[in-house]
This record gives structure tokens, C-alpha cells and sequence, in this order.
């Protein structure tokens, strides 16, 4: 449930008392804190991070700042100082100065992280005390100095510390953002004014929606199995479309081409909506984990199992719930009827494996393989002439075939207690190279009448 900082971070820092020292303190704050963020993380002692993204049409990072001490101070949590920046490091430098000061929250315009922490102490810097009191000892005492001092040097003379501290210094973090999860499923809404009456608004905002849940899953760790993309009519009803991936995913490019296929059937075929849309949300209904196979270093063929799956959703998202089906097997002994297609159960997981390329020497031997029996949809008849029981010549639409081999019968009869039927089954090769697979019905009255089947490629 973790990776890297979003573009903006803010920084909150709260005093501690017994309820809120150590870890379980600070998870117990970031708690608090998700009333006003949708990801928060507690970042140790007195300390917790927040997403600062989505609040250019809210008030900007000001109103975000007033609302993580709104939010805190409901819950009786005491807040020193709010920051915000580009980089964690610099985000909580701001927090600390926010703190000092006793007022506003402290905002670092974004770019300018590295200029913002040069005046800092290295007591600023998130260093191993070792290091930093090495590092004084050395004439350095802020992080402009350091900053300003070769990367090689440092990581030649310190390893991956001092590399470490000199990407701080230079307002360069990478760790890691472990959100909370929030108890509701990813979901991202907006409200458009003026209403949107044709598609490509709408399809502009619902990329930026799923770009923002497809984040929550991530931080979640997880892939979803629906969503819901809900239209808010300017008349004041709604409609709903579900998204339902073939697999488990969060993968936005996906998902956009899934919801533009829902409100193209809401639309008239030429962009333009039935009624006007005064709202777009997304909303993920179920989660699960995403299914991952890793690729083989040695075989640059490998191909992605879940490329098959995004194909089949989009197909199944464009034509409708019965356009994607798959065999399944029935119990009827008759080769027509041994299967029957039953649609696909988008976000099932239960999709077949998707078998890598054979290799050179395994495609060497399929070819020594005989071709596959092609089925005709329905058995069609024929006229055979016999001698001594065994085809001879064979007559259908295309006219009179000779038989140079036969093999079979192979008997085959079921149904005896409601409507009996058996068949002898007879591979039949053509003096033209065709192999052909036909059968005799022996009906109730004794009668005989055949059948063309098949054939072999």
C-alpha cells in the first residue's frame, strides 16, 4: 500500500500528549486527519502527511490547510503547523516554520523546494545523527551548503547515506507514501457548470476521475472488479453504468475506454447526450487483488495475460453483455451438441490461462501434428454410394467425390429413452487429398440416410 509522494504534500504537525505518543498516536491523528484528505499517512511523533492534490477548484492550499485543522481541532487534536510543498522533506520544513511562526500554514511555491530549504539547519533534514554530526564537523550546517557540495564526494566518503542526504538537501525525496485506507472504495466525483451536453467534456472529466480512484487503488493495493459511472441529468435524475473489467485492474487507459463506450449509448451516435449532464462520478463498487504473472527474462515473446482480458472487455463494453462468450461443456454425446456458449462473467477471475508462444522446437513438432476436425455448425446430408457397407463415392452441393480410404465405423446412439438415434461414423480420404468426417443414421424405420459432418484441415 505504498508508493511515491503525490505532486503536492502537505505536512501537519500536532503536539502529543499520552494519547497520541508513538506510532499508534500518530496512525490515530492521520485517522482523524481523512476528514479533509482523502490519503493521509502518519510519518511518525507529532507528524502526518497528507495528499495536497484536487484543491485548485476548492479554495486552493490555503482551504486545505484550514480544513486539516478543522478537522483536527473537531477531534481535539492540537495542530502547531501546517505546511505544504513538492517534496515531504520540504513540506515538513515548512510545517516546523509554520510552528515557530504561530501562524498561517506555510506554502513552498512548487519548483522551488531546494531554494526554500537552503537556509535550513541540517536538524531539518531527516539524517542518522552520525551522519549529520559528521557533517558539522565538516564546516557544513545548512542544507544549501550540503546541497552545494559534489554528489560523488558525498557518496564516495558516506555510501548511500551520504547520496541519501544530498538528494534531501537538493529537495529530492522519494520515499514511499503508506496511506491509511479509508473504510468507502475509491470514488471521484465533479460537478459541471454549465451542464455538458455533448461527449467530449465529459470524456476530458472522466479521465481525470479515473486517473484520481485508480491512485486510491493503488495506495489500496488492490484492482477493481466494477465501477459505477453515474450521470447527474440537469432535470435532477440520474443515471448509472456499470464498468466491468475482465480482470481485476487499475489500469486508467482501460477503464476511460470502458466508460467512454457507457456514455456513447447515452449519447445519439453523433456526440451529442440526450439530456444535459450536470455531474460526472465514479464510484468503485468492488475490489480485489490484481492478477499479476511475471514475465520470463529469457523470452522476449512473453506477452501480457491482461491484454487479452482489456480487449474482451472493450468488445463486450461496445456490443453489449452477450457479445463475449466462451464453450462449456454438456453432457449429450451427439459432437454437435457437446457444447454450448455461455457469456463471460466479467470480473470473475475465472479466465482461462493464456498460453505463452511455443517455442522453436515445440512449433517444429505441432507441425508433424495432424490438423484439427473443423465442425460444421449443423450436420448436412449427403448422398453415399456403398459397396459392402463402406463409402464409396460421396455427392453433396459441390458434386461427386471418390473415396480412396475409409476407416471407421465408430458407433455412436443415446436418447434410447425418449428419442433414440444412432450414428456409424466413417473418416472418409477423397481421391482429391480431403479427409471427411460423415456418418450413416440408422432410423426407426430401418432406413438409412448420411451425413457430412467434418473435415480435417
Amino acid at each position: 500500500m505504498s508508493r511515491p509522494f503525490p505532486a503536492r504534500v502537505a505536512s501537519v504537525r500536532f503536539t502529543t500528549d499520552g494519547a497520541m505518543d508513538g506510532a499508534a498516536g500518530a496512525a490515530r491523528a492521520a485517522a482523524i486527519l481523512l476528514a479533509a484528505s482523502p490519503r493521509v499517512a502518519a510519518a511518525g511523533a507529532g507528524l502526518c502527511r497528507a495528499d495536497a492534490r484536487g484543491w485548485e477548484r476548492r479554495g486552493g492550499e490555503a482551504a486545505l490547510a484550514r480544513a486539516l485543522r478543522a478537522s483536527a481541532s473537531s477531534a481535539g487534536l492540537a495542530v502547531t503547523g501546517v505546511g505544504i510543498a513538492d517534496v515531504p522533506v520540504a513540506a515538513d520544513a515548512a510545517a516546523l516554520l509554520a510552528a515557530e511562526r504561530g501562524g498561517g500554514p506555510v506554502i513552498v511555491p512548487p519548483g522551488s523546494a531546494a531554494r526554500f530549504l537552503a537556509p535550513f539547519p541540517l536538524a531539518a533534514l531527516p539524517l542518522p545523527a552520525h551522519l549529520r554530526e559528521t557533517l558539522r564537523a565538516l564546516g557544513l550546517r545548512h542544507a544549501g551548503e550540503l546541497a552545494a557540495r559534489p554528489r560523488e564526494e558525498l557518496e564516495a566518503r558516506f555510501g548511500p547515506d551520504g547520496l541519501r542526504a544530498h538528494r534531501l538537501a537538493r529537495g529530492e525525496d522519494d520515499r514511499p507514501f503508506r496511506a491509511l485506507c479509508p473504510d468507502a472504495p475509491p470514488a471521484a466525483e465533479l460537478d459541471l457548470d454549465p451542464p455538458a451536453d455533448s461527449l467530449e467534456p465529459l470524456l476530458f472529466v472522466l479521465r481525470h476521475l479515473l486517473a484520481r480512484v485508480c491512485a486510491d487503488l493503488a495506495d489500496l493495493g488492490r484492482g477493481a472488479v466494477r465501477l459505477d459511472l453515474e450521470m447527474a441529468l440537469e432535470d435532477g435524475t440520474r443515471r448509472t453504468a456499470a464498468l466491468v473489467p475482465a480482470r481485476p485492474t487499475r489500469r486508467d487507459g482501460l477503464l476511460h475506454d470502458l466508460g467512454r463506450a457507457a456514455l456513447e449509448r447515452a449519447g445519439d451516435g453523433t456526440g451529442r447526450l440526450a439530456a444535459p449532464v450536470a455531474g460526472l462520478a465514479v464510484r468503485v463498487v468492488g475490489v480485489a487483488a490484481l492478477e499479476a504473472r511475471q514475465g520470463d527474462l529469457f523470452r522476449a515473446e512473453w506477452r501480457d495475460p491482461m491484454a487479452a482480458a482489456g480487449v474482451l472487455s472493450r468488445i463486450r463494453a461496445r456490443l453489449g453483455e452477450e457479445a463475449v462468450v466462451w464453450p462449456a461443456p454438456r453432457s449429450d454425446p451427439r459432437p454437435e451438441s457437446r457444447n454450448a456458449w455461455r457469456p463471460v462473467e466479467m470480473g470473475s477471475g475465472a479466465w482461462p490461462e493464456v498460453a505463452p508462444p511455443p517455442s522453436a522446437a515445440e512449433d517444429a513438432g505441432a507441425r508433424e501434428v495432424p490438423g484439427a476436425l473443423h465442425l460444421l455448425p449443423e450436420p448436412e446430408p449427403v448422398r453415399v454410394r456403398t459397396e459392402a457397407g463402406r463409402p464409396r463415392e460421396l455427392w453433396d452441393g459441390s458434386g461427386c467425390r471418390e473415396v480412396a480410404a475409409v476407416e471407421g465405423p465408430e458407433r455412436l446412439s443415446g436418447d434410447w429413452w425418449k428419442d433414440p438415434w444412432r450414428r456409424e461414423y466413417f473418416r472418409l480420404c477423397t481421391t482429391g487429398g480431403e479427409l471427411l468426417w460423415a456418418f450413416r443414421e440408422v432410423r426407426r424405420d430401418g432406413a438409412l440416410r448420411w451425413w457430412l459432418h467434418g473435415w480435417w484441415d
